[in-house]
């Protein structure tokens, strides 16, 4: 098999990096696309740390540390045992996921490109671009669903620490994409578009490598990409 193309998604909570992973992953699942979440990461609460006031909007939150070791085996073609993650315990589950090398790894989370050993290893750099009012609306909706927290719950540590740590953390790595997604209104259609127009981008990529330009970057300079823009 040829060396695994690995596109990374990120972006502020609540911005659709899910959605679009996951929607990346179905559109090529003939392809043996596979997704993974950073949020599997998570190093869990420390004993004795209360879950309400604990930070896990920090990278020191998450041991991407072994994310990155996670994607260089991939990328060498080895398999690996992932963690998953517990959010209602706030632990790593006992169990973990073997994950296999495949042609198309896409990874989404918050802090992809924070650190230069991770960051690295991504052949395309996807930046989700939502306004802080949509993102906080979308996670409500997600925290409420699935993770049982009520909305008081959620606007209060939207406020403490997911936008004053995205501020600090993850916006400034926006720079650092070689795509950024634009998507001022967010909706269904919206991320159909995208996925559409990301899959256009990595097969130009997939293309280059084949032919053997190894330099090559699918658009420069650096595009902005709006919901419906597909080209």
């Amino acid at each position: 098999m040829a060396t695994p193309i690995i596109v990374g998604i990120a972006g502020g909570s609540g911005s659709g990096k899910t959605t679009l992973a996951e929607g990346l992953r179905d559109l090529t699942a003939d392809f043996g696309s596979v997704a993974i979440t950073q949020d599997d990461y998570y190093l869990g609460l420390p004993d004795g740390a209360d879950a309400s006031g604990y930070n896990f909007d920090e990278p020191v939150a998450l041991d991407l540390d072994r994310l990155a070791s996670d994607l260089a085996a991939l990328k060498a073609g080895r398999a690996v045992r992932r963690p998953v993650y517990d959010f209602v315990r706030h632990r790593r589950s006992d169990r973990a996921q073997v994950t296999s090398p495949s042609p198309l790894i896409i990874v989404e989370g918050l802090f992809l490109f924070v650190l230069p050993a991770l960051r690295d290893l991504f052949d395309l750099r996807f930046f989700v671009d939502v306004p802080a009012h949509e993102r906080l609306r979308r996670r409500v909706q997600r925290d409420r669903t699935s993770r049982g927290r009520s909305e008081g719950d959620v606007r209060n540590q939207w406020t403490r620490q997911v936008e004053p740590m995205y501020v600090k953390h993850t916006l400034p790595t926006r720079a650092c994409a070689d795509f950024v997604l634009d998507m001022p209104h967010p909706d269904d259609l919206a991320y159909s578009e995208q996925v559409v127009a990301m899959w256009g981008m990595i097969e130009v990529r997939m293309q280059a490598d084949r032919h053997g330009k190894k330099s090559f970057k699918c658009l420069s300079p650096k595009r902005s990409i709006p919901s419906a823009d597909l080209t």
